[in-house]
């Protein structure tokens, strides 16, 4: 499977994945004009608007799903930061050598303590009703009392206790613990330490690989086999302010040099050659160097899958080469769900007050994937009215289809959370209170991308069909531009199983039905007239073809040649144009054949 190149992309030019820019020096570009930025500015630059926070313009801008001019102050600051290079306040001459394929003493490099910032959300199924327990769901003897409000994210219920299938980048509502941690536990695992340019703005350059390799570090965290540290170096202007290192930071899990070490940060970016661009150091259990360079995996797939260990370039062609046969998953494959496991609808998640008990807006996969279900990866909303013309015109037919909505959030890198948010309320206002939702998960995404192969720039609707087991078909949306409500349930199979059904029930009379006869050749100079049902009680191949496309042309009489004429008198070609054209008619006659002379609205039709 060929790997389409995202947006933003650089040209990999180093041996280990290395941008070009790699090569720029470490200092600001001359050319670049300093931009003089005001207390303000930095305050806001601090926490406000840098990641993880969005703007109030960048949030407005989301919400409507519009590039707005209004963001044009947020670029300049972004390609400002962009022209950037760290400034050391020393040289290092004691840097680590650091070597693909050597051994690396990864103590020395990050000294003896770190700071774990384990980000959690709130953001779960009923968080705001007061008669919810700690985890989410109705406890015994406690009533609603109160009118349900927006339910942030719609999360999976996994053996009754309902919690965020994955953690999120989000825009608020997140709490980070700090605790101190040892180096030591880094011994037996994989490593990965990640240096970064900060503050760091969702416009900059490294936006992407931050936003992607942010989403990835909330999966690594829950693994026992690796560890993400993350190394920030502070920018011209921020490098004494420990708001906007642990600001950067509430938007990981992971690992950190802590903000008051500067000489050890700035020690571990000078021995991995930072540059101002995202760099990664990737270290197997034995601390032996795999990867060094941009950390540019997380974009293709997520940390949660054991088949991606231990995430190396090489790593990711073998998880391609695992996804060679992509569709042979089930619908619980797919979304890496249960049984038992359960998704709410719309209507649940919107609140109002528009359901009484929580069981009325929840399925359990078991009962879901008994049914034709089509799973909506949305981003922006673009097929949104497509999808649910046809869900209207499946339900006035009584087709069955139930819809799952997938946040799909990466092609305009939105935070999950306000991703979610979003989703949820345009499926409302659309009054699509019955379709299902699927909060935002990391790997999850990344395989559907696969799938779909669409990489971050288009949305997808999977179709999973009960009565084919194991298949998910990926091209729900193409089948039903191209044929609409009649090609139901808009799979691939049922796609070719109508059409063939369709032509073995065609007859020649019903297909030449305007041609009364088709022409064969007599000689060099005359033709004569056949009439169409004479044909009836023989074995008649009919060829297609348009005036300068006549591809099989040759092939086609080459066969005839050797294995019909002279031998099978009851065997005939019959030569029509689709375009109307008569051009060729004498050249095939000569062959042997019979031609239709051209009529271009009945050619065309057939």
């Amino acid at each position: 499977m060929e790997l389409k190149r995202r947006r933003n992309d650089e040209v990999p030019s180093g041996t280990n994945g290395e941008s070009k820019s790699s090569s720029k020096g470490r200092r600001r570009s001359s050319t670049t004009p300093k931009i003089a930025l005001s207390d303000r500015t930095v305050k806001l630059l601090e926490e406000k608007v840098s990641f993880p926070n969005v703007s109030k313009l960048r949030r407005r801008n989301i919400r409507a799903l519009i590039l707005s001019p209004s963001l044009s102050k947020e670029n300049k600051i972004g390609s400002y930061f962009d022209s950037q290079s760290p400034i050391y306040s020393e040289s290092f001459v004691d840097v680590l050598k650091v070597e693909v394929g050597k051994q690396l003493n990864v103590f020395d490099l990050l000294g003896g303590n770190l700071l774990r910032f384990s980000t959690k959300f709130t953001s779960y199924v009923g968080s705001c009703d007061p008669n919810k327990g700690e985890h989410g769901v109705f406890e015994p003897g406690n009533g609603r009392t109160q009118t349900p409000v927006l339910r942030r994210c719609g999360n999976v219920v996994r053996g009754g206790v309902v919690s965020a299938s994955a953690t999120s980048t989000t825009t608020g509502g997140n709490k980070e613990n700090v605790s101190v941690e040892s180096t030591l536990s880094l011994k037996g695992k994989y490593v990965m330490i990640c240096c970064v340019f900060v503050p760091s703005l969702w416009c900059s350059e490294d936006g992407p690989g931050v936003y992607y390799t942010s989403l990835a570090s909330h999966e690594l965290a829950r693994r026992d086999d690796f560890v993400m540290v993350v190394v920030p170096m502070m920018r011209e202007g921020f490098t004494h302010s420990h708001s906007a290192y642990q600001h950067f930071l509430s938007g990981f899990s992971c690992l950190a040099v802590p903000f008051e070490d500067s000489h050890r940060r700035e020690f571990i970016c000078s021995s991995l050659g930072f540059d101002g661009k995202l760099k990664a150091l990737l270290l197997d259990p034995s601390h032996r160097v795999l990867h060094l360079g941009p950390p540019r995996m997380f974009e293709f797939y997520g940390g949660s899958g054991h088949d991606c260990l231990p995430f190396t370039p090489r790593g990711q062609k073998i998880v391609l080469t695992l996804e060679d046969d992509p569709e042979n998953r089930s619908l619980d494959e797919v979304l890496g769900l249960s049984d038992t496991d359960v998704l709410y609808n719309i209507e649940y998640l919107a609140g109002g007050g528009r359901l009484k008990e929580e069981k009325d807006g929840c399925i359990a996969i078991s009962k879901l994937k008994q049914r034709v279900v089509g799973l909506y990866m949305c981003s922006d909303g673009r097929s949104l009215e497509m999808i649910q013309e046809v869900y209207e015109d499946c339900r006035r037919k009584e087709y069955e289809l139930e819809i799952v909505v997938v946040c799909y959030p990466f092609p305009e890198q939105v935070p999950p959370a306000l991703h979610e948010e979003a989703i949820i309320e345009a499926l409302a206002s659309h009054d699509l209170l019955r379709w299902w939702f699927f909060p935002f998960n990391n790997t999850v995404c990344h395989r559907l991308e696969t799938m779909c192969e669409i990489y971050g720039l288009d949305e997808c609707f999977l179709i999973a069909d009960p009565s084919v087991e194991r298949c998910v078909d990926p091209y729900g949306i193409e089948i039903i531009r191209d044929f609409g409500i009649d090609c139901y349930p808009f799979t691939r199979r049922s796609l070719v199983e109508t059409e063939f059904h369709r032509k073995t029930e065609l007859r020649l009379n019903s297909l030449l039905l305007p041609w009364e006869v088709v022409h064969a050749s007599i000689d060099l100079e005359s033709t004569i007239s056949i009439p169409v049902v004479k044909l009836k009680n023989k074995i008649v191949l009919l060829y297609l073809y348009k005036e300068g496309m006549k591809y099989l042309a040759n092939k086609l009489a080459a066969w005839y040649k050797n294995n019909i004429k002279g031998k099978y008198s009851n065997v005939e070609v019959v030569a029509v144009s689709i375009d109307g054209s008569d051009t060729s008619d004498e050249e095939f006659m000569g062959m042997g054949w019979l031609a239709c002379h051209g009529l271009p609205p009945f050619a065309a039709k057939l």
